[in-house]
């Protein structure tokens, strides 16, 4: 290709019909020269045999600068031979060079550029010789440029390097890069990991509403509402959903997207979407695992507390009913007669005891009576043991409930009142649950102390962690508010139909695609 330069030489001596053309032919190597002085690379003219006829300042600047000044710079002596005895290239290199040079020189070729390490320089720089012919009204000449290119070699090198190593890292992550039109939802760019991920050709990926077409039926709504909305209203954002692989895999994505505008409207979106579908299946065997164990710890709460009331609690019955009639037969001495009564008293006291660790293990109300009753009934009890001042508010709960939701919003209100009397030494306490179509909503607040939001409560907190714990086994969310001295606030949603299922079920027989005009991606 030819340098601006060349260009602009050959265009000042091939101007027909015009003064310049005439004085071209006039003086044409007066006005070559003045051209190649004039210009800051460096320069040499060849005559037809490649002797060198005149180098600029640029060539002399350049020969000291590397160490190849010689004498006069080459002038007057036949480049070609210099070229092929030079030792700052190898000798097939200086072969190749001198070669392309004398193949312009017959005429052969317009033009010749190669690239080649200065095997003279310590810091084994690259350089370019580039050769162009062109023909002066009497003459031919061919112009050799040569430039320092390491700077823009090393940096191509460097992008080179790092497109590798991308590529490499995107294959071994599983991770997609794409690029669509935002006003017509169509891809314009979809990396070759798409086939490796999901089957599908590159090719498929640029078809009409392909994104919205392979969506999990239970996802497409949620996705294609949530694309448009965020694409409108952010210009990054995050996006996960399942898509319908080839052979019928489900596969889950995370879609890092980011929007590129127009006049404010969204004109290119651009993302990174990786395979998550692992981390998905050792989510829901997590989410199975720490089920099956709060399952099986409320079993044997269940069991014990059974116990404790069928069993024990009425033989303490029957051995206070004993103690009262022995105490009925025995008036003299006096003083049997008294720890008889006492020992009636602590009989007594051991069944209320019994009754109430049954009830806090796992109270039957909440079985028989459902999930209001149970509350109301726990409210009732702190308030009547003088611990907590409790203002219930409850509307709108359904008859039924999972049992699943009815234990855990229950023992999340009884974790939250109990955190209101052991830790913050509240006085008083609200509990509001409320019932709609779709969700659960609770929040239990007190006047208690609080604490730092900032702290390690939140984490190391083990009523804190089993709240969220359990929520997270019915798809429910959590929000904790606190400040020093102004109390806290625990505010718990829990969806009636979950958002979507999270275990990916290997067994299930595998979905195909369906067809849907929806927008893709």
């Amino acid at each position: 290709m030819l340098t601006d330069f060349e260009h602009q030489c050959i265009d000042s001596c091939s101007l027909a019909g015009t003064p310049q053309e005439t004085y071209c032919q006039q003086v044409p190597e007066l006005y070559l020269r003045a051209m190649v002085d004039s210009y800051s690379a460096a320069v040499a003219v060849l005559d037809e045999t490649g002797t060198i006829l005149y180098v600029n300042r640029g060539w002399r600047d350049f020969a000291l600068q590397h160490g190849t000044d010689g004498d006069f710079y080459g002038v007057g002596a036949n480049y070609l031979d210099i070229r092929r005895r030079d030792s700052d290239a190898s000798a097939n290199e200086c072969q190749l060079l001198a070669d392309g040079i004398d193949e312009v020189l017959l005429g052969k070729q317009t033009e010749f550029q190669e690239d080649y390490r200065n095997r003279n320089s310590s810091a084994r720089r690259w350089f370019r010789i580039h050769a162009a012919r062109f023909d002066l009204p009497k003459a031919t000449r061919v112009l050799v440029t040569r430039e320092d290119i390491t700077e823009s070699k090393e940096t191509k090198e460097m992008r080179r390097r790092e497109a590798q190593r991308l590529s490499v890292l995107l294959k071994e992550t599983h991770i997609l890069p794409w690029e669509a039109d935002a006003p017509t939802s169509l891809f314009t760019f979809v990396g070759d990991q798409a086939v490796s991920m999901l089957g599908y050709p590159v090719e498929d990926w640029y078809e009409p509403n392909f994104w919205s077409k392979h969506l999990h039926p239970d996802d497409r709504e949620r996705a294609l509402r949530e694309s448009v909305k965020r694409s409108s209203d952010s210009d990054n954002y995050e996006l996960e959903y399942r898509l319908i692989a080839k052979d019928g895999r489900v596969v889950w994505l995370r879609s890092l997207v980011t929007v590129l505008r127009e006049d404010g409207q969204p004109k290119t979106i651009r993302g990174y979407s990786i395979d998550v579908s692992e981390n998905r299946q050792n989510e829901a065997k997590l989410k199975d695992l720490g089920g099956r164990l709060i399952n099986a710890q409320e079993e044997e709460r269940r069991r014990i507390a059974r116990e404790l009331h069928d069993d024990l609690n009425q033989r303490m019955a029957l051995l206070s009913i004993e103690l009262e009639q022995l105490g009925q037969t025995i008036k003299k001495p006096l003083d049997i007669h008294h720890r008889l009564e006492s020992l009636q008293t602590q009989a007594r006291e051991i069944s209320a005891d019994i009754h109430h660790i049954s009830y806090k293990l796992h109270p039957s109300k909440l079985d028989h009576l459902g999930l209001a009753p149970a509350i109301k009934s726990l409210c009732q009890e702190l308030a009547a043991k003088g611990h907590l001042d409790v203002q219930l508010n409850q509307s709108g709960l359904p008859a039924s409930l999972p049992k699943d939701i009815t234990l855990c919003v229950f023992r999340i209100v009884q974790e939250a009142l109990r955190n209101s009397v052991k830790h913050s030494g509240a006085s008083c306490a609200r509990v509001v649950l409320q019932g709609t179509e779709t969700e659960i909503r609770l929040a239990v607040s007190d006047n208690g102390c609080g604490f730092d939001m900032n702290s390690d409560a939140l984490q190391k907190g083990l009523g804190f962690t089993s709240m969220r714990e359990r929520l997270r086994l019915v798809d429910g969310n959590l929000e904790i508010h606190s400040q020093l001295n102004e109390g806290t606030i625990i505010d718990v949603t829990v969806p009636l139909a979950r958002k979507f299922e999270n275990v990916i079920r290997i067994e299930n027989p595998p979905l195909r695609p369906v067809k849907d005009d929806g927008p893709a991606l």
